[in-house]
């Protein structure tokens, strides 16, 4: 008996070898995918490597403990491990040095004026004196073991000269009609990384010659600072904090002037925070830190030290 054709066995030759590229194409289609899915989960793992922090960073603002951050979450001064005597590694920051940053160590001592002190040296053995020589006093410092940069972006001086009418009017909406205005500082920087700049903008006519800040206040006396962001086509002022006499108080008070101090990510989200000192004309200071949420400025942490 005469075997069967190869053709009905197997089929044509034609259609083995369409068969076969048609398989070939889809194994390289699915090594692709294969290779295209890995890819996609070595860089998830490695974004969560660089923006994960379970340690608690440690958050200070002219040597007092402020609070700190884990996994992006803040946390208060009252909420994080307090490691009396111990020295801890640090890394200061400097955002109008062009984000300069330089390695500390800080030792928290007693709890005094409802804050935690710290103090800092260039070492380990760090000096438990504030008067010290070898005491230093950074403006703002985090925790080293932070596994992200601080300063992803850098902090713009402009010429206050420029802003004067912008100061001016901001003023009369608060019942202030000044001629003119004395303009401590103003800066830009884009906070969100969107390519964006957001101008700040610090005014006082409270301090002296001297930058002593008066005891009482006047009619016509004010401290603010305020943050300009351009929303689409308009430009808007966000008041971040700020204290305005339009007369004269009835029943005068202290003082209370604000200043900027720094800008950096502290929690590791890339965007920038913002951090403001206030003093108080009876002695007492305070710190706020603000974080950007798009539309505006929220207060995220905040202490207050004095007399």
């Amino acid at each position: 008996m005469r075997g069967a054709p190869a053709s009905r066995l197997f089929g044509s030759f034609d259609g083995l070898n369409m068969n076969g590229k048609l398989i070939g194409a889809k194994i390289r289609c699915l090594i692709i995918t294969m290779r295209a899915f890995s890819l996609l989960f070595y860089v998830s793992v490695l974004s969560f490597s660089i923006y994960s922090q379970t340690e608690v960073v440690l958050i200070a603002h002219n040597n007092y403990l402020v609070g700190g951050t884990r996994d992006g979450k803040w946390l208060k001064d009252t909420e994080v491990p307090a490691n009396f005597g111990k020295p801890e590694k640090f890394r200061t920051i400097e955002s109008f040095l062009a984000g300069q940053r330089s390695d500390v160590y800080g030792t928290l001592g007693e709890l005094g004026c409802a804050a935690n002190l710290y103090y800092f040296g260039k070492t380990s053995d760090v000096p438990a004196d504030v008067f010290s020589d070898r005491t230093l006093r950074p403006t703002l410092a985090i925790g080293a073991n932070a596994n992200w940069n601080p300063v992803p972006r850098l902090v713009k001086k402009l010429n206050p000269a420029g802003y004067q009418k912008i100061a001016l009017d901001f003023l009369r909406t608060k019942g202030i009609r000044a001629k003119s205005v004395k303009i401590e500082r103003v800066v830009s920087v884009d906070l969100d990384g969107d390519g964006t700049q957001e101008i700040f903008l610090e005014a006082t006519n409270y301090k002296n010659r001297k930058g002593e800040i008066r005891t009482l206040p006047r009619a016509g006396n004010f401290s603010f600072v305020l943050m300009r962001k351009t929303v689409g086509a308009k430009t808007k002022n966000y008041l971040i904090e700020g204290e305005f006499h339009p007369r004269k108080p009835v029943d005068p008070d202290y003082v209370s002037e604000f200043d900027l101090s720094e800008f950096a990510d502290l929690n590791g989200d890339g965007k920038m925070e913002v951090i403001l000192k206030g003093l108080f004309s009876y002695g007492g200071e305070s710190t706020e830190v603000y974080e950007f949420t798009g539309s505006g400025l929220e207060e995220v942490l905040s202490i207050e030290c004095g007399d």
